[in-house]
């Protein structure tokens, strides 16, 4: 039995959900937060960190890289992941609001243990997996299978394949600094299982409609889910897929250690930040 929570750092199918959610209650901004704590019942640093803008015609998911250095009221200078750890959800959403004016106020907390057991019920997604890449996505998947007791299939080749829950869950998870596996890179492949699972979603409604239930046991809101169906049909009529974007970009900042901190993405003008920010969620 898994023991400790897996995070990934895209929403998948869970994206859909809280985007339905967000246009059934009329509501513009919700905080997608999903924490990477090793132990139950411990609160761990937000591993994602994403706002989900909704508009009549328009979906946007804006990630918000986890290593931009800011101001934590009680704490001093910190990466903005660690605000959660901190001091929860509220921590997360009034420094976020405190350092870039915004005025986020709905937040959801995720847990992606289920996620490779979702992507499985779909029958896995198919994704394009590089030479570079390979071996990083193997490592991460021996972690996975260490931490849940059990053994799991590792990728045998590159190139355009099927994956499995687990090996998908691997591939986003992959982080390696100073490399092209970066954190960009890896917001990147966020979007890519993401979209590739929101595509299937949509191509074989019936059995997204089927999942519905496990999707909304991953998600911590109290939100009525009987709301939630007749949008959740409506949207999968839709081939549109939701514009996805990553906050900062690189001419907002420099890369810099910081003692006691590490490496942090330190933005060179909040002003001008906050203005892109949002200008991103709006």
């Amino acid at each position: 039995m898994l023991s400790t929570t897996m995070k990934i750092k895209s929403t998948f199918l869970i994206t859909v959900l809280l985007m339905l959610f967000a246009h059934s209650l009329y509501a513009q901004q919700i905080l997608l937060i999903g924490s990477d704590s090793r132990e139950e019942n411990k609160r761990g640093n937000a591993d994602l960190i994403m706002v989900i803008t909704v508009k009549k015609k328009e979906v946007r998911l804006t990630s918000i890289l986890r290593d931009t250095y800011v101001y934590i009221k009680g704490y001093g200078n910190q990466k903005l992941n660690a605000a959660y750890r901190l001091g929860g959800k509220e921590l997360l959403i009034s420094t976020i609001n405190a350092n870039f004016k915004t005025k986020l106020v709905s937040s959801i907390v995720t847990d992606f243990s289920n996620t490779a057991r979702v992507i499985d019920s779909f029958g896995g997604i198919t994704l394009t997996i590089n030479k570079g890449i390979h071996h990083y996505v193997n490592n991460y998947i021996g972690e996975q299978a260490y931490l849940k007791g059990v053994p799991l299939l590792p990728l045998t080749r590159t190139g355009t394949i099927k994956m499995t829950g687990d090996q998908a869950l691997a591939y986003a998870r992959v982080r390696v600094a100073g490399t092209c596996y970066d954190d960009h890179a890896r917001v990147e492949r966020q979007k890519d299982v993401t979209k590739a699972v929101i595509s299937y979603a949509v191509k074989n409604k019936s059995l997204a409609l089927k999942n519905i239930s496990d999707l909304w046991s991953m998600i911590d809101t109290d939100i009525n889910l009987k709301d939630y169906f007749k949008t959740f049909s409506t949207f999968l009529n839709k081939q549109r897929l939701p514009r996805s974007q990553v906050f900062p970009n690189g001419n907002l900042y420099t890369n810099e250690r910081i003692d006691g901190v590490g490496l942090v993405l330190k933005i060179k003008n909040f002003r001008t930040a906050s203005y892109d920010l949002n200008d991103m969620i709006r």
